[in-house]
C-alpha cells in the first residue's frame, strides 16, 4: 500500500512539474517536454499527422531533449513542402505568442545539446501574399517597419526584379527574429524565412 501511494506521488509530482508523457519508441519521443512538440521521427510524424507544432521560448535554456531527443539522437527537420497544408507553428514567447504557416522547420543544435536557432520558412503564393505576411508578423515580432517599409516599396515598384533582405533584432515577445523575405518573381513561390533564438 505505501508503495503504491510513493508511485502515485512521485507521477502527481511529475505531472504538476509540467512534464509531458513521452511515448517512446525505436522512432524517438512523440512529444517534448512541457508544450513542445517533439522533431524526432516520430515526432514529427506526428506533427505532420496533426498540422501543428509548439515551440516554448518564454524560458532560457531550450535544448534538443526539450524537443524529444534522447542522448545521442539527432533532431528531424520537418518538410511539408509537398503536402496540400503547411504546418501551425506555435511559439510562446515570456511577452506573448507568436503563430506562422510553416513549410519547414530546421532545429540548429548547439555542441552542448543546447537549441541555438530555429529556422522556420514560410510560403506565400504571390507577392502580396508575401508582403502581407512580412508586415503581419515583422508587426508581431516587433521588427523595425522602416526595413520592412522599404523592402515592400521595392517590391511593389519594380516587381520585375529580385529582392531579399535580412532584418534582425526583432524581440518584442521575448525572444530573437531575423527575418528574410525572398522575392522571386519568377518562383512558384515566395518564402518568408525566420530565423529565431530562444533566450539565454
Amino acid at each position: 500500500m505505501t508503495r503504491r501511494l510513493l508511485l502515485a506521488l512521485a507521477l502527481l509530482t511529475m505531472l504538476t512539474a509540467g512534464c509531458s508523457v513521452q511515448v517512446g519508441g525505436e522512432d524517438g519521443a512523440t512529444s517534448g517536454s512541457g508544450e513542445n512538440s517533439s522533431f524526432t521521427e516520430a515526432g514529427v510524424a506526428r506533427i505532420e499527422d496533426e498540422g501543428r507544432a509548439v515551440l516554448d521560448l518564454r524560458e532560457a535554456g531550450l535544448s534538443a531533449q526539450d524537443l524529444g531527443a534522447a542522448d545521442g539522437e539527432r533532431l528531424r527537420d520537418l518538410d511539408v513542402e509537398d503536402a496540400a497544408d503547411p504546418v501551425t507553428l506555435v511559439v510562446r514567447g515570456s511577452q506573448g505568442d507568436l503563430e506562422v504557416e510553416a513549410r519547414s522547420i530546421r532545429c540548429l543544435v548547439g555542441p552542448e545539446g543546447q537549441i541555438d536557432s530555429v529556422a522556420v520558412f514560410h510560403r506565400a503564393p504571390d507577392q502580396e501574399a508575401l508582403l502581407a505576411a512580412l508586415e503581419e508578423i515583422g508587426g508581431t515580432v516587433g521588427a523595425d517597419t522602416t526595413r520592412v517599409d522599404s523592402f515592400a516599396g521595392s517590391v511593389r515598384s519594380q516587381p520585375e526584379q529580385e529582392r531579399d533582405v535580412w532584418g534582425n533584432g526583432a524581440d518584442a515577445l521575448g525572444f530573437d527574429v531575423g527575418l528574410h523575405p525572398v522575392y522571386a518573381p519568377d518562383a512558384d513561390a515566395q518564402v518568408l524565412e525566420l530565423q529565431l533564438t530562444p533566450p539565454r
